[in-house]
């Protein structure tokens, strides 16, 4: 079942957008049901450069990430050496967490709790509240 609506795609689009033209890269479109759980590859030249989840957030800022992409996305950075981004929108500025840099560890602090919840106007489903990696905002970098 794919979670993200018409809607959801195109504001993901826009904030990838401007993601990759500040650090003058491409995005393509990973996940909603497919092989992978994380949102996006950015890269140049046909070359990967980074891996990035990509949030809007409309009311309040929740930095958290499920279990299987905050794995998957840290796997992938440590297997490429490329880093893995929590990209998002939050009252029209885009702010960005380094969650791996591509080395052997995490770049940044998480804790794993139960968490989560469902967005008004969307039906609630089971696996709403569930484990997460929660992100400190220390973390959050904003694009100028």
């Amino acid at each position: 079942m794919l979670r993200e609506t018409a809607q959801d795609l195109s504001n993901e689009a826009e904030i990838l957008d401007i993601f990759a033209k500040t650090f003058k890269c491409n995005w393509h479109k990973l996940g909603n049901g497919g092989k992978y759980r994380i949102d996006a590859v950015l890269y140049r030249d046909a070359e990967v450069s980074a891996w990035a989840e990509v949030k809007d957030y409309k009311k309040s800022l929740f930095l958290g990430l499920n279990v299987p992409k905050y794995l998957e996305g840290c796997n992938l950075a440590q297997e490429t050496g490329k880093p893995f981004f929590l990209v998002f929108r939050h009252n029209a500025q885009i702010g960005f967490v380094k969650v791996h840099g591509g080395g052997a560890w995490s770049d940044c602090e998480a804790t794993l709790k139960i968490a989560g919840g469902t967005q008004k106007g969307r039906k609630a489903l089971p696996d709403d509240i569930e484990p997460m990696y929660m992100i400190d905002k220390k973390e959050i970098r904003w694009l100028a």
